[in-house]
C-alpha cells in the first residue's frame, strides 16, 4: 500500500461496483463505490444497509450464524446488534435476493455474487466470474421497460445464473468453503493471475492471525468512530499479527491454568489425605485378613446347614422306627399289665373270699362259743328245750314288763306265775324221776357205732331211757335204722341229706334241777315285786328298765340258740372255702409272678425303647432348634443363603456346641465385614475411594464389592510412593507452565510497548490540520501490569506449587478482571489492551496535550491509524481503491473537509456516507457525487415488499477534473459536448 496512488510498480486492488438485488429493502440498486459519494435518500431507507453489505463480500464466511461477532450488524437507533436470523432475512429475505460487487485486480475485473443457499439454516452461497457487472446486469434487471426504471427478470434463478455463468466463463467458481475463499480473497501471488484472480485484499501473510486483524479492520472501516473500541481492538490484533511466530500469540487461558494449579493442589491434597488415612487402612488390612480367613466359616455354615438338613431326615426315620418299637412294647406290657390287673383282681376277689371266709369263722367260732356257753348253762337240755325255756322266759319276762306297767296285768300276771311255779315243780319232780333211770338211756345201752349216726340225727334219741333194759330185738331194730345212715367227713347222710357228727355227753340232772329251782326262784322274787309294787311306785321305773335289760338279754340268747345249729356247718363251709380260695390264690399268686417276671422284662424293653425315642426325639429337638437356628442366621445373613457347600457336615458333627463355635465365626465375620464396610464407607465418604454404584452404602454389599474396594485401596495405597513422584514431576510440568506464563506475561507487556513506540515512529512527521505532533497511547488494563509486576515476584522453579497467596491474587485479578461474565476466562490482547488515546502538539506548543480533539480531527488520526495499521497486513507495494463508511459525516467541520478527502483519496479511501435531503448543498459540493437512492419505484419487483430501485450512475460536481474520473461509465456518453 502506497500513499500514491496510482504510481508505477504499484499493484492496484479496487472495488468498483456494488449491486443488491431483492435485498436490504430494495429491488433493485446499483451503486458505485470506486469516488467519493454520499448517499442521499429519507431516513430509514436502508441507505446504511447498502454499504454494510460490503463485509459480506470481503469476509471468508458463508453462513450468518454468531453474526454479531462476525460482521457485528448495528442497530443504531436501538443501540445493539441485529440477530442472525434478522440480518441473514434482511439481505437474503427471498429466493431472487443476490449481492454482486464488482472489483478489479492486476488480473481484472471479475464480479463476486452472493446468493441465499438452502443447503443449511442462515447460509448464503458465493459465485466468482472473471467478467464485468455491464455483463451480468442482463440477468438480474430488465432496464428496457417505457419509464426506463427497469423491472424484474421472471425467470431468474441461482440454477439459472450459475448456468449463464458458466457460459460467460469457464473461470467462474462456486465457492462455499470458508479456507478456500481466505485463500481466493486474500491472494498477494501478484504474479500468478489464477491465483489472484478474485483477491480483493492480498495479505502479507496468510495465516489465521493476519485474517482476523484483517477483520477487524474491515469492520472498522465501517465503523469510524472517535469513540469505538473497534480502534483498540484492531491494535490488539495487529500487535497479534506482528509477532514473528505463532507461538508467540498470547492467549493465556487464566481458566486452564488455574484449573491444572486446582488439579495438582486436589491430587496434593488428594494424596495428604491418603497418607493421614493409612493407620486406618493398616486396621482395614488387619482386619480383611482376619475376614479373608474366616471367610470359610460362611462355607462351613453351608455344610452345617445341608447336615442339619440331612440330619433331620435320618433322624426322622430313626424317630419313626424307635416309635414304632416303644408302641410295640408298650402293646405288650399293656396286654402284660392288663393281664397282672386281671390277675390282681382275681387275687383281690380270692383275698376278700378268704377273708370273708375267715370272718365268717371268726363268727361261726364267736356263736358256737356262745352256743356252747349257753348250753352248758342248760345242762342236757337240748337246743330245742333250751329255746322253749328261753321263749318262756322271755315271755314271763315281757309279761312281768307288762305287769310293771299296768296294774291289770300285774293282775295276770300273778296269776301265770302261780301257774307257772306249779308246772315248774310238777317238772322238778318228773326229773327226779328221769335221773333215776339214767343208766338205762339209749346211749349208755348201745355202742357207738349206732350212737353216733342217730345223735347226728337228734342227741335226744341218745339222751332217751326205756327204764330197762332193750330187749334184742328193739335193740336190733335201732341197730339197721342207724345202719341208713352214711357216715361222711362231717358226719352222716341220709340220703341227699347231711348231718354233723354231734359228740356223745351225759344229762347233768343236778344241773337241771339248779335251773328249775332257779326259776322258781326267779318266779317266786317276781311275784314278790310285782305284789312290792303297788306299794312302791318310785322303784317302778328302775324295775322296767332292768326287766327291758333281762328282755333284751334273752333276746340276744335266743339269737345265740337259732344261730348255733348252723355253726358248725358254716364253719366247715367257710373252712373249706377258705382253704380252696387258699389254694386257688397260691395258684394265682404263681401265675401273677410269672406274669411280674414277664412284666419286668417287658418293662426293661419297653424303658430302653422309650430312652431310645426319648433320646431320638431330643436329638430331632436340637436338630430343629439348629435349623430353626440356621433359619435366623441366615435371616440375619441373606448372603448366607446362596452359599453353597462341597458336602454337607457328617451327621453325628452336628451338634449345638459346633453350631455356637460356628455362630461365633459367623459373628465375628459380620464383626470384622461391618468393621470393614466402616473402614470403606470412610474411605468413600473421605473421597478416597468413589463408589460410583453406591455399593457400599446398601445394607449388606456383595462380597465381591468389598473385595474389589479393598484391592483397589490395596494398589492406592501401594502406588502412593509413585503417585507422590508422578505428582512431583507434574508440579515440576506445571511450575514450567508457569514460568512461561510469566515470560508471556512479560513479553507481550514488553511488545505491547515496542508496537506503541512502532507507531510513534511512524507518525513522526504527520500533520494534520493544525496538529504538528500526534503520539499514540496504547493502554492496557493497570490490572494486567499488576498481574505482571506480581508475576516477576515468584521463582517458579522448582518441585513444590506455588504458595496459595500467588493464586488467590490470581483468582482475584480474573474477578476483577472479568467480572461475572460466563465462559473461558482467556487472557487475550484485545482484553488486556483497553483503549487508544492521542496526545497532539499544534505549533508553537512547547507539550503534548492529552485534550480531546473536534470529531473530524479525530476522525482524521483514526483514519491515518488505520492506514498504518493496514500497511501492516497487506502485502507490501498494493494499492487500494476501497471504500470508507463514515456514518458522522455532519459532525465533520467544513473547513477540514478538502483536506480530509485529499488524505483518504492518497491512502486508497473512497468515502462514503448516507445522508438525507438535509444535508447541506457545501458538504455535497465538496464530496463531489450524489446518488438519490429513494426517487424511484418499479411496478414489476421480484417482492411487492421491495420496490425501490436505483441505478444509471451518480451525480456530482467535476471540480474541474475530467468527466471519466468520476462518472459512472454507462453515463459516459451523455458527459459529451454538445453543439448548441
Amino acid at each position: 500500500m502506497s500513499d500514491s496512488q496510482g504510481s508505477p510498480g504499484n499493484f492496484n486492488f479496487g472495488i468498483r461496483r456494488l449491486v443488491l438485488v431483492d435485498s436490504a429493502g430494495f429491488c433493485y440498486v446499483e451503486i458505485p463505490v470506486d469516488n467519493h459519494g454520499l448517499i442521499l435518500g429519507p431516513g430509514n431507507l436502508g441507505k446504511s444497509s447498502l454499504l454494510n453489505s460490503l463485509r459480506l463480500f470481503l469476509l471468508p464466511e458463508n453462513n450468518f450464524k454468531n453474526s454479531r461477532k462476525k460482521f457485528a450488524f448495528r442497530n443504531a437507533s436501538a443501540g445493539s446488534f441485529y440477530t442472525n436470523e434478522e440480518s441473514y432475512q434482511h439481505y437474503f429475505p427471498s429466493q431472487f435476493s443476490f449481492l454482486i460487487m464488482e472489483a478489479e485486480n492486476p488480473a481484472g475485473v471479475h464480479c463476486q455474487i452472493l446468493y441465499r443457499d438452502s443447503a443449511s439454516q442462515l447460509s448464503y452461497g458465493r459465485a466468482f466470474v472473471p467478467v464485468g457487472y455491464d455483463q451480468l446486469r442482463p440477468l438480474f434487471w430488465d432496464g428496457n421497460d417505457e419509464d426506463g426504471i427497469g423491472q424484474a427478470v421472471p425467470e431468474l434463478s441461482f440454477s439459472r445464473l450459475s448456468e449463464a455463468l458458466k457460459k460467460l466463463s469457464k473461470e467462474t467458481r462456486l465457492v462455499n468453503d470458508p479456507a478456500k475463499l481466505k485463500q481466493m480473497l486474500y491472494s498477494s501471488e501478484l504474479m500468478n493471475a489464477d491465483a489472484v484472480r478474485y483477491s480483493v485484499l492480498p495479505l502479507g501473510e496468510s495465516d489465521e492471525r493476519r485474517v482476523q486483524s484483517l477483520r477487524t479492520l474491515i469492520l472498522l472501516l465501517f465503523e469510524m468512530k472517535a469513540d469505538d473500541q473497534a480502534m483498540s481492538n484492531a491494535v490488539a490484533s495487529i500487535i497479534e499479527a506482528d509477532k514473528k511466530f505463532a507461538d508467540d500469540t498470547f492467549d493465556f487461558n487464566i481458566d486452564d491454568f488455574l484449573n491444572r494449579h486446582d488439579q495438582l493442589k486436589q491430587q496434593q491434597t488428594q494424596l495428604t489425605r491418603i497418607e493421614k488415612e493409612r493407620s486406618r487402612f493398616e486396621k482395614l488390612q488387619k482386619d480383611y485378613q482376619a475376614y479373608q480367613t474366616l471367610l470359610r466359616s460362611q462355607h462351613d455354615f453351608a455344610a452345617f446347614r445341608d447336615g442339619v438338613s440331612h440330619a433331620l431326615q435320618e433322624i426322622g426315620a430313626r424317630r419313626k422306627a424307635a416309635v414304632e418299637e416303644f408302641n410295640e412294647q408298650n402293646d405288650t406290657l399293656r396286654h402284660v399289665l392288663q393281664a397282672l390287673k386281671k390277675l390282681e383282681q382275681e387275687d383281690h376277689g380270692l383275698k376278700k373270699v378268704i377273708n370273708s371266709a375267715e370272718q365268717r369263722i371268726k363268727r361261726a367260732e364267736q356263736n358256737q362259743k356262745d352256743g356252747e356257753l349257753l348250753l352248758s348253762q342248760y345242762g342236757d337240755n337240748t337246743l330245742q328245750e333250751i329255746e322253749e325255756i328261753q321263749k318262756e322266759e322271755l315271755d314271763s319276762k315281757k309279761g312281768h314288763l307288762a305287769a310293771l306297767k299296768s296294774a291289770a296285768q300285774a293282775e295276770i300276771r300273778l296269776e301265770q306265775i302261780q301257774k307257772k311255779k306249779q308246772e315248774l315243780e310238777r317238772k322238778h319232780e318228773s326229773l327226779k324221776e328221769k335221773e333215776s333211770k339214767q343208766h338205762w338211756q339209749l346211749q349208755n345201752q348201745l355202742d357207738e357205732a349206732t350212737a353216733a349216726p342217730l345223735r347226728a340225727v337228734d342227741s335226744k334219741l341218745m339222751m332217751a331211757s326205756p327204764g330197762q333194759d332193750l330187749d334184742a330185738d328193739s335193740k336190733a331194730t335201732i341197730e339197721a335204722f342207724a345202719r341208713l345212715l352214711v357216715p361222711s367227713d362231717k358226719g352222716f347222710y341220709w340220703f341227699d341229706t347231711e348231718y354233723d357228727a354231734q359228740p356223745a355227753r351225759q344229762t347233768d340232772f343236778a344241773e337241771q334241777r339248779r335251773h328249775i329251782e332257779g326259776e322258781l326262784h326267779g318266779l317266786e322274787k317276781e311275784r314278790a315285786e310285782l305284789a312290792d309294787t303297788a306299794n312302791q311306785e318310785h322303784d317302778r321305773p328302775r324295775l322296767i328298765e332292768r326287766t327291758e335289760k333281762e328282755i333284751r338279754a334273752i333276746e340276744k340268747d335266743l339269737e345265740t340258740l337259732q344261730r348255733y345249729p348252723a355253726t358248725a356247718t358254716t364253719l366247715r363251709d367257710a373252712t373249706d372255702e377258705k382253704q380252696a380260695a387258699e389254694e386257688q390264690l397260691a395258684k394265682l399268686e404263681e401265675q401273677a409272678r410269672l406274669e411280674q417276671e414277664k412284666q419286668d422284662a417287658v418293662q426293661q424293653k419297653a424303658a430302653k425303647a422309650r430312652a431310645e425315642k426319648e433320646r431320638i426325639e431330643e436329638r430331632e429337638r436340637e436338630l430343629a432348634g439348629l435349623s430353626r437356628s440356621v433359619g435366623t442366621v441366615e435371616h440375619r445373613f441373606p448372603h448366607l443363603k446362596a452359599v453353597e457347600a462341597e458336602q454337607p457336615l457328617d451327621i453325628e458333627q452336628v451338634s449345638v456346641a459346633a453350631f455356637d463355635d460356628l455362630q461365633t465365626q459367623l459373628d465375628d465375620l459380620e464383626e470384622r465385614r461391618r468393621s470393614i464396610l466402616d473402614h470403606l464407607r470412610q474411605f468413600v465418604y473421605l473421597c478416597i475411594h468413589e463408589d460410583t454404584e453406591g455399593e457400599l452404602q446398601k445394607d449388606s454389599p456383595a462380597s465381591s464389592a468389598i473385595r474389589e474396594t479393598f484391592k483397589s485401596l490395596s494398589d492406592l495405597f501401594a502406588g502412593m510412593a509413585e503417585r507422590w513422584n508422578v505428582l512431583e514431576q507434574q508440579v515440576g510440568i506445571h511450575n514450567e507452565t508457569v514460568a512461561s506464563y510469566r515470560q508471556a506475561l512479560k513479553s507481550n507487556h514488553e511488545h505491547i510497548a515496542r508496537f506503541e513506540a512502532q507507531l510513534n515512529r511512524e507518525l513522526d512527521g504527520v500533520r494534520i490540520n493544525d496538529l504538528v505532533e500526534i503520539r499514540v497511547d496504547i493502554h492496557t488494563d493497570p490490572k494486567f501490569r499488576n498481574l505482571v509486576e506480581e508475576a516477576n515476584n515468584i521463582d517458579p522453579y522448582g518441585n513444590q506449587l506455588q504458595s496459595d497467596a500467588f493464586y488467590d491474587r490470581l483468582r482475584v485479578f480474573v474477578a476483577d478482571f472479568f467480572g461475572e461474565q460466563g465462559g473461558s476466562k482467556r487472557l487475550t490482547m484485545d482484553r488486556v489492551i483497553t483503549g487508544i488515546s492521542y496526545r497532539t502538539r499544534k505549533e508553537n506548543a512547547a507539550n503534548l496535550d492529552k485534550k480531546g480533539q473536534s470529531t473530524s480531527t479525530t476522525a482524521l488520526i483514526n483514519l491515518e491509524l488505520v492506514y498504518r495499521l493496514l500497511k501492516r497486513v497487506l502485502y507490501p507495494g498494493v494499492q487500494l481503491s476501497f471504500p470508507m463508511v463514515l456514518d458522522e459525516l455532519a459532525s465533520v467541520d467544513i473547513s477540514q473537509m478538502p483536506s480530509l478527502l485529499d488524505r483518504l483519496r492518497k491512502q486508497g479511501f473512497n468515502l462514503f456516507s448516507a445522508a438525507t435531503h438535509s444535508a447541506s448543498a457545501e458538504v455535497i459540493y465538496l464530496i463531489g457525487r450524489h446518488l438519490e437512492v429513494g426517487q424511484m419505484r418499479t411496478a414489476r419487483p421480484y417482492s411487492p415488499q421491495r420496490t425501490l430501485v436505483f441505478w444509471g450512475g451518480a451525480e456530482g460536481f467535476t471540480n474541474g477534473e475530467a468527466m471519466s474520473h468520476w462518472a459512472d461509465q454507462t453515463q459516459a456518453s451523455l458527459m459529451e459536448p454538445v453543439d448548441e
